[in-house]
């Protein structure tokens, strides 16, 4: 090969090269490789995929408090109300991780907010809402977590305004 037609390869190496490490260049195809810049609400809305919506993880912490009250309030000895706060603790975080889990909130989302409603009606259903304590808390953490799937809810309803 002559000397020109190997300075022609490396000159077409190095655009290629370029092109490839450049955004905004042409490509050897002749297609323009262009990052799209992300801005405002749309940023929100991307940034929100699978492990990283707060709300989940919001969900995932109120559940786990939720557990834990029953040594919190040294309110172990009765059953019913602990066992209650045991086991829709352990549902409503895990819950909470399974909604994580996801790309897209769904239907799923629904699922917390149902316990949290169980969570509401339990200190009277089960008869322990004279454990202020436990009720309380109770209470408290149903209306959080129904407050948290809503929020969730509101972002939805904005993201598919907003597309």
């Amino acid at each position: 090969m002559s000397e020109q037609s190997l300075r022609h390869l490396e000159v077409r190496s190095d655009v290629l090269i370029t092109s490839v490490l450049r955004p905004g260049l042409r490509a050897p195809a002749g297609r323009a490789h262009r990052i799209p810049k992300i801005r405002g609400r749309a940023q929100e809305v991307a940034a929100m995929t699978t492990w990283r919506r707060w709300q989940d993880w919001v969900v995932v912490g109120l559940g786990v408090v939720l557990f834990v009250t029953p040594f919190l309030f040294g309110e172990t000895a009765n059953s019913v109300a602990a066992s209650t706060a045991y086991v829709l603790g352990a549902l409503i975080a895990l819950a909470g991780v399974l909604n994580a889990a996801m790309k897209d909130a769904g239907g799923l989302e629904l699922i917390p907010a149902v316990l949290a409603v169980i969570l509401f009606v339990s200190p009277w259903a089960f008869g322990f809402s004279a454990l202020t304590g436990l009720a309380w808390a109770a209470w408290i953490i149903s209306i959080l977590v129904v407050l948290t799937v809503g929020s969730l809810f509101a972002m939805q309803n904005r993201r598919t305004m907003a597309s």
